[in-house]
């Protein structure tokens, strides 16, 4: 009996390592898509009706799902309450402590770079620079779903068979 709950658990957590692996792929095709549309977003409300920064920031903190609705709301709550600090130190921050983002160092570094521009240039010149972002990004996406779609029920399966082999050789 105690052999058949641990043959068991062991399938399980074997099968779940895979599961997760699987769901983390997915995750950062969310957030990759997410970044694109919250860009596209910016872009217009920049470079169209020349909103301010803070005003954008408050709007994607309205209108996106969570996560990314607290990462804009975070920056443009610290923007307002640090006003002496950089965009892009306060931007780098959110990037950096939000872990529900799951963005790889390339991600994260071209975001970062989008943050030192944010504010602190022309309306045309943040518009460029969140259309390269957005350019690079969506480059990234694409190979971040092909990922996912070519790997994501690999890790499954793996996961479940390694669970029963490991099953198989213990018992």
């Amino acid at each position: 009996m105690i052999k058949a709950i641990g043959a068991i658990l062991l399938a399980s957590g074997a099968a779940l390592i895979g599961i997760s692996a699987s769901s983390e792929l997915t995750a950062r095709v969310r957030t990759l898509s997410m970044f694109c549309r919250a860009l596209e977003i910016m872009r217009s409300e920049i470079a169209e009706m020349l909103s301010p920064l803070e005003a954008v920031l408050q709007k994607l903190g309205r209108e996106m799902p969570e996560p990314f609705c607290s990462f804009f709301s975070e920056c443009a709550d610290e923007m307002k309450r640090r006003g002496d600090i950089p965009f892009g130190i306060i931007w780098r921050k959110q990037l950096t402590y939000n872990t529900a983002l799951t963005l790889g160092a390339r991600e994260k570094e071209e975001l970062v770079s989008l943050g030192n521009v944010l504010g602190r240039y022309s309306a045309d010149e943040q518009r460029i620079s969140i259309e390269r972002t957005s350019r690079t990004l969506e480059s990234i996406l694409s190979v971040a779903d092909s990922d996912r779609r070519r790997l994501g029920g690999l890790y499954t399966k793996l996961g479940i068979i390694c669970g029963i082999s490991l099953v198989i050789v213990f018992i």
